[in-house]
C-alpha cells in the first residue's frame, strides 16, 4: 500500500508539473497576447468574480464525502444521490447570488455573458472535485491522477486548435477561450461521473433534512476559511476593473504578472500537500514537530527568496520576453508581485501546521484580518496607483498574514529559535541581493546572467546550511514511508 501510494503521488505531481506550466505559458499567456490586455483584463476580473463565491458550491462536502467513503466504500452509492441533490441546491444559491450581485454592480452584457459560462465552469469544476473525492476514497489513485489533469489537457487541445488552425485563428475571441474551458470541464465531469457510477452500487435512500444540516454546520468553518482566503487573494482583480476608468486594461496588466505568481504557488501547494499528512501524523502521535517545521520553513524560504529576488531584478527582461505590449510599468508590477512568494512560502508551512492541528478558529481570524486589510488598502491605493497599488496592497497583506500564521503556530507549539538561524537567513538574503546587483553589470545575455544568478543563490543556500541536500532526500524518503 505504501509503495502504491508513493508511486501514484509521484505520478500526480509529475502530471500536474507538466500540464499546468504548459497551460500557463503555452495557452493562457498566448491568449492574452492574442486578445490584448484590455479584453483579457475583463475576462480576468469576471473570472475572479465567479471564483469568489464558488466555495458555496462545495461547502466542505468533498472532504466529508472523502472521509466517509474511505471508511466504508458502500457509502459511495448511498451518498451519491443525496450529495448530488445537495450540490444542485447549492449551485442554485451560487447562481442566484452571483448574478444578482453582478447586476447590482453594473456588469455589461458581454461581462454577463462571460459570467454565465464562467459560473457554469465553477459548477462543473465543483462536480469534478466531488467525483474525484469518490475516486480517491475508493483508492483508484491512478484514475484520480488522470482525471485531475484531463480538463486541462482537453482545454489545451481545444485552444491550440482555436489559436493556430486556419479556420479559427483570425476570428479568435476571449469567448472562444471560455467555451473551450466549458466543453473540457463538461467532458471531464461526464467521464468522472461514469467512473464513479460504474464503481458504486447506487442506493436510493434520501437523507433527513437534519442530517444534511449537520453536514453543512460541520463544514462551515472550512467553507468560511476558503471564502475569506479567496477574497483577499482574488478580489484585487475585480476591484481594479471596477474602480478605474481604464480598469479592464489595468486588470489585464495585473493578470499578466498574477499568472506567474500563480505558477510559483503551484510548488508551494505541492509542498504543503507533502507536509500536511506528516504534521497530522506527528501531532496525532504527540511527537515534536520543531525540527520538521524548521527544516521545511527554511527550505521553502530559500526557494521563495531565490525565485522572488531573481524575478524582481530581471523583471523587465522577463516581461518583455513573455508579452508583446510589456512596458516598464508592467515590469514594476511583476517585480513587486513576485516578492509575494516570500511571505506566502511561510504560510504554506505554518498554515499547513495549524490546519493539521485543527486550529480553524485561529485560521479564520487571520483570514478575516487579511481580507479587511487587503480590501481597505485596495480602496485607498488602487485609485491613486492603479494596478501597482493593488500589488502593494497584496504584498502588505501577505506579510501581515504570514507574520500572524507564524505567531499563532509559535504560541501553540513553542518553537525554539536560535540567533544563528536568523543570521543564516539574513546572510543568505544579503548574498543573493548583492550577487544580483553585481551580476546585472555583466555584459552577457540576460538569460545567461539569470541562470548564473540562480546557481550563485543556490550555492549560497548550501554554504549557509539552509539547503542541506541530504536532509531533502530524507524528507522525500520519509514521505514514501507513509
Amino acid at each position: 500500500m505504501r509503495k502504491k501510494f508513493a508511486t501514484n503521488l509521484i505520478f500526480l505531481f509529475a502530471a500536474n508539473l507538466l500540464v499546468k506550466p504548459f497551460w500557463i505559458f503555452g495557452i493562457d499567456r498566448v491568449v492574452q497576447n492574442k486578445v490584448g490586455a484590455e479584453v483579457y483584463g475583463t475576462y480576468f476580473a469576471v473570472f475572479n468574480y465567479s471564483f469568489l463565491l464558488s466555495i458555496i458550491l462545495d461547502f466542505g462536502i468533498n472532504n466529508f464525502n472523502n472521509r466517509a467513503v474511505s471508511r466504508n466504500n458502500k457509502r459511495s452509492g448511498e451518498y451519491l444521490l443525496n450529495l448530488l441533490m445537495l450540490k444542485l441546491f447549492l449551485a442554485f444559491i451560487y447562481f442566484a447570488f452571483t448574478f444578482l450581485t453582478a447586476l447590482s454592480a453594473g456588469y455589461s452584457e458581454l461581462q454577463m455573458k462571460m459570467l454565465l459560462f464562467l459560473a457554469v465552469n465553477q459548477i462543473l469544476l465543483s462536480a469534478i472535485l466531488y467525483f474525484r473525492s469518490n475516486i480517491a476514497a475508493l483508492q483508484l489513485f491512478k484514475t484520480d491522477s488522470v482525471v485531475s489533469i484531463l480538463d486541462r489537457l482537453l482545454t489545451i487541445i481545444f485552444c491550440l486548435t482555436l489559436l493556430y488552425s486556419s479556420a479559427f485563428k483570425d476570428s479568435f475571441s476571449i469567448l472562444y477561450f471560455i467555451y473551450a474551458q466549458t466543453l473540457a470541464l463538461f467532458i471531464t465531469a461526464l467521464v468522472a461521473f461514469v467512473i464513479v457510477f460504474q464503481k458504486t452500487i447506487l442506493k436510493i435512500h434520501i437523507w433527513k433534512l437534519k442530517f444534511t444540516k449537520l453536514i453543512l454546520l460541520k463544514s462551515f468553518p472550512f467553507a468560511l476559511l476558503a471564502l475569506l482566503m479567496g477574497i483577499y487573494y482574488r478580489i484585487d482583480g475585480v476591484m481594479i476593473e471596477r474602480m478605474l476608468p481604464n480598469g479592464a486594461h489595468e486588470a489585464g496588466i495585473y493578470a499578466a504578472s498574477f499568472r506567474l505568481l500563480d505558477a510559483l504557488n503551484m510548488f508551494g501547494y505541492l509542498f504543503a500537500t507533502l507536509l500536511l499528512p506528516m504534521f497530522a501524523g506527528m501531532i496525532h502521535r504527540k511527537e515534536n514537530v520543531n525540527e520538521l517545521v524548521k527544516f521545511s520553513s527554511e527550505l521553502m524560504l530559500v526557494m521563495a527568496v531565490i525565485a522572488g529576488v531573481n524575478c524582481y531584478f530581471f523583471r523587465n527582461e522577463i516581461m518583455h520576453l513573455l508579452y508583446h505590449d510589456s512596458t516598464s510599468y508592467w515590469a514594476e508590477i511583476f517585480g513587486w508581485l513576485m516578492l509575494n512568494f516570500i511571505p506566502m512560502s511561510s504560510i504554506y508551512v505554518f498554515g499547513t501546521l495549524l490546519t493539521a492541528k485543527g486550529s480553524l478558529k485561529i485560521l479564520n481570524f487571520i483570514a478575516l484580518g487579511g481580507m479587511v486589510i487587503n480590501v481597505g488598502l485596495n480602496l485607498f491605493l488602487i485609485p491613486k496607483y492603479g494596478a501597482l497599488g493593488a500589488t502593494f496592497a497584496t504584498l502588505i497583506t501577505q506579510f501581515f498574514v504570514a507574520i500572524f500564521h507564524i505567531a499563532a503556530a509559535n504560541r501553540q507549539f513553542n518553537f525554539e529559535y536560535e540567533r544563528k538561524d536568523v543570521f543564516k537567513l539574513l546572510a543568505f538574503t544579503a548574498i543573493c541581493v548583492v550577487a544580483l546587483f553585481v551580476i546585472q553589470l555583466s555584459p552577457c545575455n540576460w538569460m545567461v546572467n539569470f541562470f548564473f544568478a540562480l546557481i550563485i543563490c543556490s550555492i549560497a543556500a548550501v554554504l549557509t546550511k539552509l539547503l542541506p541536500i541530504l536532509r531533502v532526500f530524507e524528507l522525500l524518503k520519509s514521505k514514501t514511508a507513509i
